[in-house]
């Protein structure tokens, strides 16, 4: 029987013999597997919700604005305003035509002030054309619907967030007054629309400002011709990153147009966004260090206990590297019960989570309503392989103290 052979059926004994169980070091190996569980949950947790709260709210700016917003070079890096470009059969063809692009939609943005019968409040006019993917408001309308753009003449129905509902006191069907302010001396040109949806995406920045109409009302009060539209918003397929595609369709646009990724429009969100990824790391290394002072604990008792066994072994000729590995599965045993364990409450939690949206939040502070939950799989596998790898190699340590003490002292030693 070669050393492999035999320390893993040492190994086996050791870690799965009844009477190892009820020996001095059964509870201590036990009370150790659920610190290594309890770990491995905060670990888990933290990856899957804070990822899915970074998912969240990206999916939640990228569905009002795209991946990246092809419009005029201006000094302003907000929305709040719109200077035309001419679109052309051959810059749609450019851009439709690179692998990264889903589909596109155009846009504009006008200023105005809106007044119910009581009220007023300034808002930023998104005008969207035919083209426009109403799955991608839809999911957040709260009442009503998105007005049709298929009729010829101008839609006279206006879209608006909750937040704007509620500080102009107005609800489905009311009329309100929209006024669109002009160069002086033109007055303010006047138009009555109709609220048709009420809509509540969580982010401020947006829900506080924006309100939807028909595209061809923005062309009318800025005199545009059909062929001109404020902005083009590129959605992009899975797996593509957008400030790479919008630096490689830059190099596809006239010279006085820019690719700008929603990651620069929203800086300051995505910038706090980036901090979940260093309080995730940092969660995950503390985590890993506490489960590896808690394995080696655990196995320099074990050592201790098991000082009679390594003495004999020694005596039959045993080498130090033999009786190494025989604790070293033992840890290994330890460890993989602990992260089983915590693997199955973890995602259990997080399945529930993801169904029930039991756990709420303050949506002011966090965007969101409730925790969510986004399975990266290709981390929590990374988590629990780097964990299981970095413990062991810890166990080096401890096991090391084995090969210090002669045999003939840790027969006597009991």
């Amino acid at each position: 029987m070669n050393n492999w052979r035999l320390s893993l059926f040492l190994g086996r004994r050791l870690s799965f013999s009844k009477s190892e169980s009820n020996s001095f070091s059964g509870p201590v190996v036990r009370l150790v597997t659920m610190a290594v569980a309890v770990c491995c949950v905060v670990m888990l947790i933290a990856i899957v919700t804070g990822t899915g709260l970074q998912q969240e709210i990206k999916n939640k700016i990228y569905s009002f604005r795209g991946h990246i917003q092809v419009k005029k070079y201006i000094d302003e890096s907000d929305l709040r305003e719109s200077e035309s470009i001419k679109l052309t059969d051959e810059m749609l063809l450019a851009i439709s035509s690179h692998e990264a692009v889903k589909f596109i939609q155009s846009s504009a943005y006008r200023t105005a002030v809106v007044k119910s019968s009581e009220f007023f409040d300034g808002v930023v006019l998104k005008g969207i054309d035919r083209d426009f993917n109403s799955e991608n408001l839809g999911f957040y309308l709260q009442e009503g619907r998105i007005f049709s753009m298929t009729e010829k003449d101008i839609s006279d129905s206006l879209v608006i967030s909750s937040h704007l509902a509620r500080v102009l006191a107005v609800s489905l069907g009311d009329r309100v007054a929209v006024y669109f302010i002009r160069e002086s001396p033109k007055p303010p040109l006047l138009r009555y629309l109709y609220i048709s949806g009420i809509y509540e995406t969580g982010v401020e920045d947006v829900d506080k400002q924006f309100a939807y109409a028909d595209m061809r009302l923005i062309r009318e009060v800025n005199r545009w011709n059909e062929n001109e539209v404020g902005s083009l918003e590129i959605f992009l397929k899975k797996g593509y990153d957008p400030q790479m595609v919008a630096f490689e369709l830059e190099g596809l646009l006239p010279y006085d147009l820019q690719a700008q990724p929603a990651e620069d429009a929203f800086r300051q969100l995505f910038q706090w966004m980036s901090l979940f990824d260093i309080n995730i790391l940092i969660i995950i290394i503390v985590m890993v260090v506490i489960s590896a002072i808690n394995l080696s604990s655990a196995l320099m008792i074990l050592i201790v206990e098991r000082t009679r066994m390594i003495g004999m072994l020694k005596a039959l000729g045993a080498e130090n590297g033999l009786i190494f590995k025989i604790f070293l599965f033992k840890a290994f045993v330890i460890l993989s019960r602990g992260l089983l364990m915590g693997n199955l409450v973890a995602l259990g939690y997080a399945l529930i989570q993801k169904k029930f949206k039991l756990i709420k939040l303050d949506q002011t502070a966090y965007f969101v309503d409730s925790v969510p939950v986004y399975f990266q799989w290709n981390w929590i596998l990374y988590v629990n392989a780097g964990t299981l790898l970095i413990c062991l190699l810890m166990m080096l340590l401890p096991v090391r103290y084995i090969s210090r003490i002669p045999a003939t002292k840790v027969l006597k030693f009991e």
